[in-house]
């Protein structure tokens, strides 16, 4: 198994609408190729983590690179992993936009931060934290 986690800025702020037909794209795509994984979005941000076999994802993510919706991909994380964490979903999907007041204990700090900022690439590991701290049943 292989995983790619990263982030980018989106292009303009996304309506819910939007969101969920992102989302329902995503799905799609991920169930045709046998990927899963977590999608995050918050202030016009993304931070997402793929899992699946290298070939496939590695294909998917050159797509997801040249999609005019986002901008300022930076991987944070990328390499062979033991299990998929995420593997009973083609695509879990929050809005901290609208979710950011909800009390995760132990990771509340993690909200704070830009899910483009320094903190993620300094440290990648809490990048992990706080997609796996979402990682109860997704949501719409």
């Amino acid at each position: 198994m292989y995983s790619i986690t990263y982030v980018s800025a989106a292009t303009h702020d996304f309506s819910q609408s939007e969101l969920l037909s992102l989302l329902d794209e995503c799905r799609n795509s991920n169930l045709r190729n046998n990927l899963t994984g977590q999608l995050l979005y918050k202030n016009q941000e993304f931070m997402q983590v793929l899992e699946g076999k290298e070939n496939d994802l590695k294909r998917i993510f050159e797509k997801i690179f040249l999609d005019r919706r986002h901008k300022n991909i930076l991987i944070l994380n990328e390499g062979t992993i033991e299990k998929r964490e995420f593997e009973d979903w083609t695509m879990g999907f929050y809005n901290l936009d609208n979710e950011f007041e909800i009390s995760i204990p132990g990771y509340s700090h993690i909200l704070n931060y830009p899910l483009t900022g320094n903190e993620f690439r300094a440290q990648p590991s809490l990048a992990q934290q706080l997609l796996l701290s979402f990682k109860s049943p997704p949501t719409r």
